[in-house]
Formats: structure tokens, sequence, C-alpha cells
């Protein structure tokens, strides 16, 4: 796109930046706190990095940076390219019966803009699946000890290009939607935009309910997800998969979530496995749609969170999982896909609002 659109993250901890990055969270959560979905095999636990102080993290607008919707005319990025950069690797530490071990997945930056705060600007959430923040094995919660970050950075270390570091909670923590059902978590997060190169997708651009509505998005329409692939972990850098399929099924009825409750979902034909759940997956809305014509400007809307998919067993019946561990049965290429609207709901509960409040009286003394 030629237009610029200027971003300034207003909330969260900066991330410090030196053989580590420190990151501080959102009230504190009922339970344990985690963050990270997917492989599920156990590994060698590793030292932690230096953490961050606990606390209330203040306000610091970081220095001003082109959006992921912004593309010089001359130099056309691909959207692929735009929308890797919204993605980050969780990794998650947990015991459960003495035992010790690993578990990695996706999650994605958001931003939510309040023009109260200045001209494009806002504040930032760090997104994922609440089955990867408090995560279950053979159908028992886990005791979460540690989880990690890890983004790339803007300007690389020698041959290290990404850096990963504590998570660290304080006083804030992770929030839930009122309706357990909802396979969502989100905690206030903005990383030094200076310093890491990641960019947060608007919440303007969900594919809500009203968006789905009025852009004719239905079944067949083109998808695409992003997230974290576990054969190439990378020495580096994090480089996200990106996989395409289409709209499957947007069901007027409940079915089960990942959460093993009945609940809203969007099914896709895409294939995802271990490390997908918490990445962000995207809907094309461009093209003739009734009397709607999208020719130019960005075609992709965030359709929602890739949440788990369903297998088959050998009697030919399909059951809904998530992405921490794999099947011995087959992966039937349904993906479970907890809608944008979910998010939304999430952002606007009345915790999260007085936060924004709270940080905007703060600005104004």
């Amino acid at each position: 796109m030629a237009k610029q659109i200027r971003l300034f993250v207003v909330i969260g901890l900066l991330l410090s930046l030196l053989s580590s990055v420190d990151v501080q969270g959102g009230p504190t959560p009922a339970h344990p706190s985690t963050l990270v979905t997917a492989s599920g095999q156990p590994q060698a636990e590793q030292a932690a990095p230096r953490q961050a102080a606990s606390g209330l993290p203040q306000a610091a607008p970081a220095p001003p940076v082109a959006s992921a919707l912004a593309q010089s005319p001359e130099k056309p990025v691909p959207f692929a390219v735009l929308l890797k950069k919204s993605v980050a690797f969780v990794t998650t530490d947990y015991e459960i019966d003495e035992q010790i071990g690993q578990v990695r997945g996706t999650a994605f930056f958001v931003f939510v803009a309040d023009k109260r705060l200045g001209e494009n600007a806002g504040f930032v959430y760090l997104v994922t699946n609440r089955h990867i923040v408090e995560p279950e094995i053979d159908g028992r919660r886990a005791i979460a000890r540690k989880t990690s970050l890890r983004l790339n950075l803007k300007t690389p270390m020698g041959d290290t290009r990404s850096a990963e570091g504590v998570l660290t909670l304080g006083r804030l923590g992770w929030f839930f939607p009122k309706d357990d059902a909802v396979d969502l978590a989100v905690i206030p997060l903005a990383p030094d935009q200076a310093r890491f190169d990641y960019e947060p997708f608007p919440v303007s651009l969900f594919a809500t309910d009203e968006v789905i509505k009025s852009q004719g998005v239905a079944e067949g329409d083109a998808v695409l997800f992003t997230g974290f692939f576990y054969q190439l972990q990378g020495l580096k850098k994090v480089q996200p998969i990106v996989r395409q399929g289409i709209l499957a099924m947007m069901p007027d009825e409940e079915l089960e979530t990942t959460l093993h409750k009945p609940g809203r979902l969007f099914l896709a034909d895409v294939h995802v496995f271990g490390g997908n759940s918490g990445a962000p997956i995207f809907v094309n809305v461009s093209g003739l749609r009734g009397s709607n014509l999208l020719l130019g400007g960005f075609p992709w809307r965030l359709l929602g969170v890739v949440s788990g998919y369903f297998y088959e067993t050998q009697d030919f019946q399909l059951h809904v999982a998530t992405t921490l561990s794999g099947k011995v049965n087959a992966n039937s290429g349904i993906s479970v896909v907890v809608p944008a609207d979910e998010i939304k709901t999430l952002l606007d509960s009345p915790e999260l609002r007085t936060l924004r409040e709270a940080e905007i009286a703060r600005k104004a003394k």
C-alpha cells in the first residue's frame, strides 16, 4: 500500500536487549501462568535468561514505525511477508508429576488504536490460545514454570538475528474470555519496535461478524496462516511457515472447542500441526463480492486464531485436538479456528478497558 500508517507502541514493558530478552506482561491470573503450544515433546530444561523486575508496566511510546500495512509502491512487499511480522514464537517449560517437559508454539501481536493518545497511537497486545497459556497433559493441567518469547531483531548482533527471554508476568497476567469454552488468552505487551522486528495487526482489520456480512465472506474463500514450524526452529532467527487453504465451514451451531466445551468456531481446510496453535489465520476479501469490488489495497482480514484440528480414528470418526501433541490417528486436514470476534470481545472486556483508561489518565497528568 502507498499509504503509510504510523504506529506508536504505548503499553507494555520494553524487552531488554542483551543475550536475552526480558518481557513483562497484564492483574494476576487465576492459575499458574504460561504461554505457548505445540510439539509436546519433552526437552531438557535450559538455564533461564535474565529476568526483568516484576511490576505494573509503565507506558512508554516507542519510536514511530511503519505498520505492517505500509508498503513502498516502488518496492512492494509480498503480503505474506508482512503478515509473518506479526508473529512471535513462545516456549513453556512445565512440570507434572515431578516430570519436566517443554512445549513450543505461536503467538501474535494486535493493535488497538486510541486517538486520545495521538494520531495512529494505541495499545499493543500479545494473543495466543488459552491451552498454550495453561497447558494440559493427558487432561490434567500442568504447572508452568517458565515462559519465553522469541522475536527477530531489527539490527543483528553478529550472526544472531533474534533474541529470546523469559516472560515475567509480575502484577500483570493473562486475560481470558468469560466464556470458558473460548480458547483464547491475551496480555498487554509491547516490545520496543526500535529493537525488534515485528508489526502488530490492527483490530480495524479484523474479520468481525459485521465485516463478514458486509464483505460476503463465505465458505470457499482463501485463508492463510503463519506460525511456528517445529522442523525448522531457526538457529539464527524466527522463520514462520505460511500455509494456505480455504474456509470450509462457518457453522451457526456450536461445536466442541479445543477446551472440550461447546462453543463457536470456524473450520478451515488447511493442514495444521504441532506448533501452529496460537497462529493468526487470515481470510482474503479481495475480488467481486456481491455489489462490492476490491481490486487494490490490503486484501487480508484476521479471521481468527488457529487452536487445533480434527483427527480421524481408524473407524473414521473425527475428534478435536490441540497441536500440543501429535496423534497416531490421521490428521483430517480440517483445522479449528477461534473467530476474531472473540478476540475483539476480550480486548473490549471491562478489565482491559479499565487498564487502558488508567494509562490514559496517567499520561494526562
